[in-house]
């Protein structure tokens, strides 16, 4: 019997359709390294800190110029007429040099052993008691014709950290492997195209988790983050201007040139923005129909931070890192490796192998909620 309503209308219409379906898969988990990108990449460090051979064990040297500030010895306490005094640390001190304790400048004439001989109240100013004071270096003047003197030598430090291993299995059935797939021509290598930034998720967050072990048979080699290397700037408060630029300066002060990068959280990067996109900062012409800005670079008195917005990041915590001084090895590039068929199954992995190295940590800082 002939149907008068098909192929007039779909709802009547039992004919087999075809499924109307992309040939195309998206992903919107985010994939993306922005510090390890920042810092070069998996291998900016190579080039940076100079690696001879390789290892799973990486060491850099460092080194610094003598101190140019001591301190009197056990809380010592020094009368306005004393010329000899103890101090903590006398191998920074040499004949000639011009002292400046408190607002009292002083002239050192002798060192032996923990004492310094001084000439009290040098340049003009008044000699006055002092107790656990701080005796800055300011200056040099050695009398003409004198012997050399000798000053002490500062020891090289050896920084260093762990290579750590990152793996993903890939694992397809033969079946799997030969079907026809939406999206997909080939199982194996389309869940190997996954793994490497899956991965690199895991290397962004231990540049933030990260803590530093060598190892053994039974315990894995882990390479400490950015939070184990940064100890003496760190600067809490949270994120205000003033927090902001004062580690900015902490840095600068012991040595750090910049231009520095920060790595924000989201919600510390709004913080920052906030800061500055505000009538104080900002100013907008009557006809314009956008307002905001968008901050990259904060131009501080000590050098520019350039501003990285980076997923992977903790609130807790915003490093700012000189990257001359800090950057990711590769030790093993991501591979991919069959592995030994078992069963009616295709196996193989992924496997990369890499540290993170951070030197000079006085010259980066770390704001701290």
């Amino acid at each position: 019997m002939a149907n008068l309503t098909s192929p007039f209308t779909t709802y009547s219409d039992v004919t087999p359709q075809k499924r109307v379906i992309t040939d195309y898969i998206t992903l919107i988990d985010p994939s993306d390294a922005p510090l390890v990108e920042a810092l070069g990449g998996l291998d900016g460090a190579a080039s940076k800190f100079k690696f001879l051979n390789q290892g799973t064990t990486v060491e850099w040297l460092e080194d610094t110029l003598t101190p140019l500030e001591g301190k009197l010895a056990n809380a010592a306490t020094v009368a306005s007429t004393d010329t000899t005094l103890k101090v903590a640390d006398p191998a920074i001190f040499q004949p000639g040099h011009i002292l400046l304790m408190g607002a009292e400048g002083m002239w050192v004439s002798g060192v032996s052993g923990e004492v310094i001989t001084v000439t009290r109240g040098f340049t003009g100013t008044a000699a006055s008691a002092a107790t656990n004071a701080a005796v800055k270096i300011i200056g040099m003047a050695r009398l003409e014709g004198a012997d050399s003197d000798a000053l002490g030598y500062t020891d090289r430090t050896v920084g260093s950290n762990f290579t750590q291993i990152f793996h993903q299995e890939i694992h397809v059935t033969e079946t799997q492997q030969v079907i026809d797939q939406y999206g997909i021509s080939n199982e194996f290598d389309y869940q190997a195209k996954k793994a490497v930034p899956s991965l690199m998720r895991l290397i962004e967050r231990a540049s933030r988790y990260g803590t530093a072990g060598s190892g053994s048979a039974t315990t894995p080699r882990t390479m400490g983050g950015f939070t184990e290397f940064i100890t003496t700037n760190k600067q809490g408060g949270g994120v205000v201007q003033t927090s902001f630029e004062t580690a900015v300066k902490n840095a600068y002060e012991k040595g750090g040139s910049g231009p520095w990068i920060a790595a924000c959280s989201p919600t510390n990067l709004m913080s920052i923005k906030a800061i500055y996109d505000s009538s104080n900062f900002l100013r907008v012409a009557p006809d314009q129909k956008s307002i905001g800005m968008v901050i990259e670079t904060i131009i501080t008195p000590f050098g520019n931070v350039s501003l990285l917005l980076d997923r992977w990041m903790t609130d807790d915590r915003l490093p700012i890192i000189d990257p001359k001084h800090a950057g990711f090895l590769t030790l093993r590039p991501f591979t991919q490796e069959p592995l030994a068929k078992t069963g009616d199954s295709i196996k193989g992995q992924v496997v990369g192998e890499f540290t993170f190295c951070l030197r000079q940590e006085k010259a980066h800082a770390m704001l701290t909620s």
